[in-house]
């Protein structure tokens, strides 16, 4: 473990050691003791959906720092760009999406996609347009301003006196109802509270509705299938723009390109990050409907940059990134072998004590959600930091996860999301299974004691 005390570095978190990784090598890495360890968050937060080192990476990552590293998007375009936007839009997006403008990281992308839709409404003469709406427990970004509209209480005590007016609505999250309700029989009351949201506030004044497909913060909470679609046409009645955070669940993560593929439904905007690049590079866009693009593009409305955004290097290994994982078939893979993830956890997981939900049924990205009492699906009280402990188990064994914690009200709830990469072998998913099925039963027997 590495130590704070001999150095400069300033760690996020200042209540724990870090391990030191040293090396990454397919589906795995390895520390400074050699230990190889199962990744089965992609690099900690799921980018890295290809897995480490591969080798055509790298090489396209050397030719492009070899002829130009940096040119900058406001003033200069090259090749690299333009030839990962013409893959984006023609090959990857949903239909009907035209321009991708390129950031550096999914909090700029959706910053972008926010910007976008206010410069969209005033190009059409409606100033009064700025009200952002977005779901509780929601997360898009680690910004001042990304952290105003998103949802994560957690990230949100400190900073209230610095964010702008947002409006919140409770997310379909249908094993924790907020409403206290059973699907189907709920008449999906989650998406009827943003339909009342944007009357209370009035139409006329609601710019936005902002979330991810599959709610991450929540762990990996996809919501019913009627959900989307349902948004779709509320925001249309409504004349407010629809922007998908796929930053976590875009390129392949869920078994298609984007999430929103699994129900036939395209956004306005689009912001993606993280697996765009599979982790070898700073890069994120934001994709732009025709809609809204031929608006802007009408006005003349130049877009606010950022200095690294689109710069060749990065692009040039998104380029790699994206043929790759097109070469390889592995959104295929991932929504093959996803599914045996998930059987497997079911059976192996589902009647463990502690276990309330083992969730996901979509690619490579599953959550398994911690309760008190299956009975009542009564959260563990925040201080008992289940995830965390559970988590911290799997890793001495071998094993990397991602805890999430504070889902269900914004404090208490637990899930263990994993995420690996898209080539981890069969005998890999097995083995992550064993390990997190054995912290898991360690944790509940302390618990318990």
């Amino acid at each position: 473990m590495s130590k704070a005390d001999g150095d400069h570095l300033l760690r996020q978190n200042l209540t724990r050691d870090y391990p030191r990784i040293v090396r990454g090598e397919g589906p795995y890495l390895i520390d400074d003791s050699g230990r190889r360890i199962i990744d089965g968050a992609s690099g900690g937060v799921g980018p890295c959906n290809i897995g480490h080192g591969v080798p055509q990476i790298i090489e396209a990552m050397t030719e492009q720092a070899s002829t130009l590293a940096f040119a900058h998007i406001s003033m200069y375009e090259s090749e690299p760009q333009i030839a990962l936007a013409n893959m984006l839009c023609d090959e990857l997006a949903p239909s009907g999406m035209a321009k991708a403008y390129f950031t550096s990281t999914g909090t700029e992308a959706n910053e972008l996609a926010i910007k976008a839709a206010r410069l969209y409404h005033l190009c059409r003469g409606e100033a009064n347009r700025y009200h952002v709406i977005s779901l509780w427990s929601g997360y898009h970004g680690s910004s001042i301003a990304a952290t105003a509209y998103s949802g994560r209480t957690q990230r949100r005590h400190e900073l209230h006196p610095y964010f702008f007016p947002a409006t919140h609505v409770e997310p379909p999250y249908c094993y924790q109802c907020p409403f206290g309700k059973t699907h189907p029989e709920c008449g999906l009351t989650c998406a009827t509270a943003l339909d009342r949201a944007i009357e209370r506030i009035g139409p006329r004044n609601v710019s936005c509705f902002i979330a991810e497909p599959i709610g991450n913060t929540m762990g990996c909470v996809a919501p019913p299938d009627e959900y989307w679609p349902a948004v779709r046409r509320i925001c249309d009645r409504h004349g407010v723009v629809m922007i998908a955070d796929e930053v976590i669940t875009g390129f392949g993560r869920t078994g298609t390109t984007f999430a929103m593929d699994h129900w036939n439904t395209v956004p306005d905007l689009i912001a993606t990050g993280k697996g765009i690049s599979s982790g070898y590079a700073p890069l994120a866009a934001t994709l732009f409907h025709e809609r809204i693009w031929e608006t802007l593009d009408e006005a003349k409305r130049s877009l606010p940059g950022f200095t690294y955004g689109g710069n060749p290097l990065s692009c040039a290994v998104g380029l790699a990134a994206q043929q790759y994982i097109r070469d390889n078939d592995l959104v295929a893979r991932s929504a093959e072998l996803g599914a045996y993830m998930h059987q497997r956890a079911r059976k192996e997981l589902g009647d463990l004590a502690i276990v309330g939900q083992v969730r996901g049924g979509r690619g490579l990205y599953m959550g398994i959600e911690y309760v008190r009492d299956k009975g009542a699906r009564e959260p563990f009280p925040a201080r008992a930091s289940i995830c965390a402990r559970i988590g911290d188990l799997a890793f001495e064994k071998g094993l990397a996860t991602c805890p999430i914690s504070g889902g269900v009200n914004g404090e208490a709830g637990d899930v263990t999301v994993v995420k690996p990469p898209f080539t981890m072998p069969r005998e890999e998913i097995d083995r992550l299974i064993e390990i997190i099925g054995s912290a898991i039963r360690e944790v509940s027997t302390e618990e318990h004691m």
